[in-house]
């Protein structure tokens, strides 16, 4: 993941610069910042350099506009997973799922926190699920350009995405998207069968990666491999 570098030259007119940015985001440009950066893509999907060795995770590849270099978030998967766990847990009580999907579905949209998007000021979106700003959303957004397969092929797009004040919302905002939305009432009735869960998510449409549903199930195995071997030896294990 990666940003492209701003045009600080192009100051003239502040409210044309911005609605030609919002508006017309150079897509080779971003593609080729992100290379640059050494990203190992594979289209949609980038394989996170610090757990290749660790788990076969993958995560969603979006490149924003520029805004300045921000912290990371997470200094690695322990952190993010710890930090996600807790607040996944009441969002996941409400259609009765494993909190351990959810977070491997968030750990997959943003590379285990690496690359949660960010707001036109720099700061956190909060989003872990990529849910785009549609459907009467009238909260804050974030722009983005993603991948997305269209008729067997990965294509570029920009779109806006969701903003939240907080994780915890983002928990809650998926719960109640996939509660609101009619053709994801086999996804909720397979809320007790973690892998169905993910089949039917994946089935009903909610990302076009093709391999979706298998990415989640193997995170969320490995991320409960690693709790139950922490939990044994009594020791920190790092994912």
């Amino acid at each position: 993941m990666a940003g492209i570098v701003p045009n600080t030259a192009a100051t003239q007119d502040t409210a044309t610069s911005a609605t030609t940015l919002k508006n017309r985001i150079d897509v080779s440009s971003a593609v080729a910042a992100a290379k640059k950066a050494g990203s190992q893509g594979n289209g949609d999907w980038t394989v996170g350099p610090e757990y290749t060795a660790k788990a076969d995770a993958y995560v969603r590849s979006r490149v924003q506009t520029p805004l300045a270099p921000g912290k990371a978030a997470f200094a690695n998967a322990d952190e993010f997973v710890a930090t996600m766990l807790p607040l996944a847990k009441d969002a996941a009580a409400r259609i009765g799922v494993d909190p351990t999907v959810l977070v491997a579905q968030a750990a997959l949209e943003t590379g285990w926190g690496k690359s949660i998007m960010r707001q036109s000021d720099g700061s956190s979106s909060h989003n872990l699920f990529g849910i785009k700003a549609q459907g009467g959303w009238q909260g804050p957004e974030a722009r983005a350009i993603t991948s997305e397969f269209r008729d067997g092929k990965m294509v570029k797009e920009t779109a806006d995405f969701r903003s939240y004040d907080s994780y915890a919302s983002s928990f809650h905002d998926l719960v109640s998207f996939l509660q609101n939305n009619n053709r994801y009432q086999a996804t909720l009735k397979s809320a007790d069968n973690p892998e169905q869960f993910v089949k039917e998510l994946q089935k009903a449409g909610y990302a076009t990666d093709p391999g979706y549903a298998s990415k989640i199930s193997q995170i969320a195995k490995q991320m409960k491999s690693y709790q139950n071997y922490a939990a044994a030896s009594g020791s920190s294990t790092t994912l």
